[in-house]
């Protein structure tokens, strides 16, 4: 940027961390969840669409009719270093965020949109909210396992945001249960996708069996297409006015990519007894500040107890990645 002032960084505490963000042996589980079209579309035309001016049109991306969400709970740390590059050490936390994939029918683009990422780290929070302008919130974690830790290849756990039951002015802020994913009672051992080249196209065949339909278009594309290496996100950059909280003194919408350093490990959540794709369990308890049914539009079944359950499928992975400066 031309003319533009030196970013002054604090002199006490944990710094703004410095990007580009390196994650190496960052474990992830992906669960692809089922939405209503209307719901995600709405989130991209909000956040994104409206307010570029017509520069961008991200569609959602859809299989027989049924929007696609990717939900991914991971293990990560990077070394945290102030705007001079001085490192001030490794941060590692857990986090889960919600990635809205899209296709942009003015660029002929794939992107990735974050409504919601849920950590438990302020350092990492406030880097990639005054960076990035990432949707981050401070949530806890339960893992439901016998160590207390997140396993990559066992995910079971409950996220809980800092949120508020019901919206009133007597509510109390806490770290209430919004979703809690389980289902998986064995190890997933089977490292079959550590090969580069057969990465994408092995969990395409096995958990896609055509195309994503990108809405409103005749364009398709496919999930190995999709998971090229250089993956744009896409974001919406803002921050109030001072003068008046209702509109925005900066706002932009930027992109910065996801470089794929390399695959350690990975593979399908697989059973053997009988033969298939391991199917998760998500529930989805009532939060009115973070109603993530209705502003999603998962498709899940509300229980009697005001719950809603869905099931869905995913895989795992091992990587080193980087998450690159942006324009």
């Amino acid at each position: 940027m031309e003319n533009a002032p030196s970013f002054i960084p604090t002199s006490l505490g944990l710094p703004i961390a410095q990007s580009p963000f390196q994650f190496n042996g960052a474990k992830l589980s992906i669960f692809f969840l089922e939405c209503e079209d209307e719901a995600l579309q709405n989130q991209l035309d909000t956040n994104i669409n409206q307010v570029s001016n017509g520069e961008h049109n991200y569609k959602t991306l859809s299989i027989n009719n049924k929007s696609v969400l990717l939900m991914i709970m991971a293990d990560m740390s990077f070394v945290a270093s102030d705007q001079s590059g001085t490192p001030y050490g490794t941060i590692a936390y857990p986090e889960c965020s919600f990635w809205i994939p899209a296709f942009d029918t003015k660029t002929l683009e794939p992107g990735l949109f974050l409504p919601l990422l849920l950590l438990d780290n302020g350092t990492a929070i406030a880097s990639g909210r005054e960076m990035y302008g990432f949707e981050k919130q401070q949530a806890q974690f339960q893992f439901l396992n016998d160590t207390g830790e997140f396993d990559v290849k066992q995910p079971s756990f409950t996220a809980l945001p800092y949120s508020f039951k019901t919206l009133s002015a007597q509510t109390k802020g806490q770290f209430n249960p919004l979703f809690t994913l389980s289902g998986s009672h064995h190890k997933h051992d089977t490292e079959s996708l550590i090969d580069h080249s057969l990465f994408s196209s092995e969990l395409g065949k096995h958990l896609f069996d055509q195309p994503f339909k990108v809405s409103d278009s005749q364009h398709t594309i496919s999930f190995e297409d999709f998971l090229k290496v250089n993956l744009p996100c896409v974001f919406l950059k803002q921050f109030p006015s001072i003068q008046d909280g209702s509109i925005a003194c900066f706002q932009k919408i930027a992109h910065a990519p996801f470089t794929l350093d390399s695959i350690n490990g990975g593979g399908l959540y697989w059973q053997l007894l009988p033969p298939s794709i391991t199917k998760f369990q998500l529930q989805i308890f009532p939060v009115e500040s973070h109603p993530i049914v209705e502003q999603f539009g998962l498709m899940a079944t509300q229980q009697s107890d005001g719950s809603y359950l869905m099931d869905t499928k995913g895989f795992w992975v091992d990587i080193d990645f980087t998450l690159q400066l942006g324009a």
